[in-house]
This record gives C-alpha cells, structure tokens and sequence, in this order.
C-alpha cells in the first residue's frame, strides 16, 4: 500500500519538562501528565480561534503534540540522558517548545533558582531559536500542599526566576503555578483531591496498598490543567499565525506576554 504523506508538515508542539508534564504508561493509571491531554484541547481552542481549521471553518486540523517530558527530570538530567537532543531533534522551524521545570531541579543545590536552573533554561532558549522554533517558559505547576487550611507555595524561587528570564529574554510566559493554585483553592482542600491521584487502599489493583499523592495528577486533574495549558497558549499560536506561516525566529516575542 503506497503510504500517505501530509502535503506539508504543520506546526507541532513539543514538551520538555518532568512528571507533571510527562506521559505515563498504563501500569500508572490514573496518574497522569497533563501533555497527554494538551493536543484535543489545544486543538479545540485554535479551533474557537479560527487557527488550524479547514478552508470553509467547519473542522480542526489536529495540532500535534510531542512529548518529550519525564518523571524526575531536571533541567541538567534531560539534557545529560539525552531528551533534549530528542527534543532538538523533532523541532523544526515554526513549532513551540513548552519549557516547564522547576520541581526536582530545587531539590539540587546547583540547580537552585538563580543559578543552574536559569543557566539551563537559558541555554535552552538560544538552542531553540537557533532552530527558527519559538520557546515558551512555564512556571511549575502547584503542588497540593496544605497547612492549617491554607495551600502552601511549595517552589521556592524558581517559579519568580521563570518570570526573570521571561523579562530577560523576552519570552512567553504561562504562569501555570498562579493558575494552578487558583484552580485548587477554587475547589478547595477536600475536593481538590480529584485533581491529584489518591486512592484508598483496596480499590485499584494497580495500588492495592492506596496512594495518597499531591504532585502527580490523576486523569481528570490533568485534563483540567491541559485545559489551562490551551487557554493560555492558543492566542500566541493564532498570533503567530498572523504573523506569518512559518514564524520568524523570535516572532513569538511579546506576543504571549504573562498569562
């Protein structure tokens, strides 16, 4: 059977960043990353917008999305076992690379705030323009950490050193810690349980002990945080769209500003 190729590769979405982010295999349900679920709700909102729909408006064209995300990453630890070059490789001028890390780098003296975390970051960001694609930062994601009835910031400085580099380099930016932390104390202490994968003991065979995690999203907690993600970057895709078909290196700059 003669394969069937696209007339044209369209503009992808590639992800760089730890658990929160990462796809998970089937053994791990229902935890889950929220790049898992970024491409349907991506797709949905450029849709809205009216970027990435078929000539006569009526029906989406699927935004790709690639995962390159993992569980334990730092921004030193991608680089050295060789994600970021997987990244850099399936980057091709004109897609977005989503940059979210920050929750183990802070559990690494050298990879504090405003030292190796944002001298990584930074190498990221001049890699990947130099390949004509468009960096996007994220602040990480909160964590579900309460005390005394009150949800803690559990990031230190690293979510403020993502805004620094934003302003430094002129980057997008999505504020995913504000935004996650506004959808937790929205739900509240107890029933933001349902965001993050917690189980009672006995009722899962793949946790028969139970979990009761505060990091790691389940499905519903990071379709909702996928949700957030496509809010916060369909417009700076629409933008630049408008700007061009391919995006100039650079062309994202203060286009997405600080969501």
């Amino acid at each position: 059977m003669r394969q069937i190729l696209p007339a044209a590769r369209r503009r992808r979405i590639v992800l760089a960043g730890d658990s929160t982010v990462a796809p998970y295999v089937a053994t791990a349900y229902p935890m889950s990353g929220w790049g898992a679920h970024l491409g349907a709700a991506l797709t949905a909102r450029c849709a809205v917008l009216g970027e990435g729909t078929a000539a006569d408006g009526a029906v989406a064209t699927a935004l790709h999305v690639i995962d390159l995300a993992k569980n334990g990453a730092t921004t030193e630890s991608h680089r050295a076992e060789g994600l970021w070059s997987a990244v850099l490789d399936a980057t091709a001028t004109g897609d977005l690379v989503l940059l979210q890390f920050g929750h183990n780098d802070q559990k690494h003296e050298h990879l504090a705030a405003w030292e190796g975390y944002t001298e990584n970051l930074a190498r990221m960001i001049a890699e990947v323009r130099a390949l004509g694609a468009h960096p996007v930062l994220c602040t990480p994601v909160a964590r579900r950490h309460y005390e005394g009835g009150k949800l803690l910031r559990t990031h230190g400085e690293h979510p403020t050193a993502v805004l620094a580099l934003s302003e430094t380099f002129d980057v997008p930016m999505l504020d995913l810690q504000s935004r996650t932390r506004a959808l937790i104390t929205t739900l509240g202490e107890e029933p933001s349980r349902e965001l993050f994968t917690q189980l009672p003991a006995g009722s899962s065979d793949l946790y028969p002990e139970g979990i009761e995690d505060n990091t790691h999203f389940s499905i519903d907690g990071a379709i909702a945080v996928a949700e957030i993600v496509a809010e916060l970057l369909a417009p700076l895709l629409q933008r630049l769209s408008a700007a061009g078909a391919g995006g100039a290196p650079g062309a994202e700059r203060s286009m997405a500003g600080r969501r």
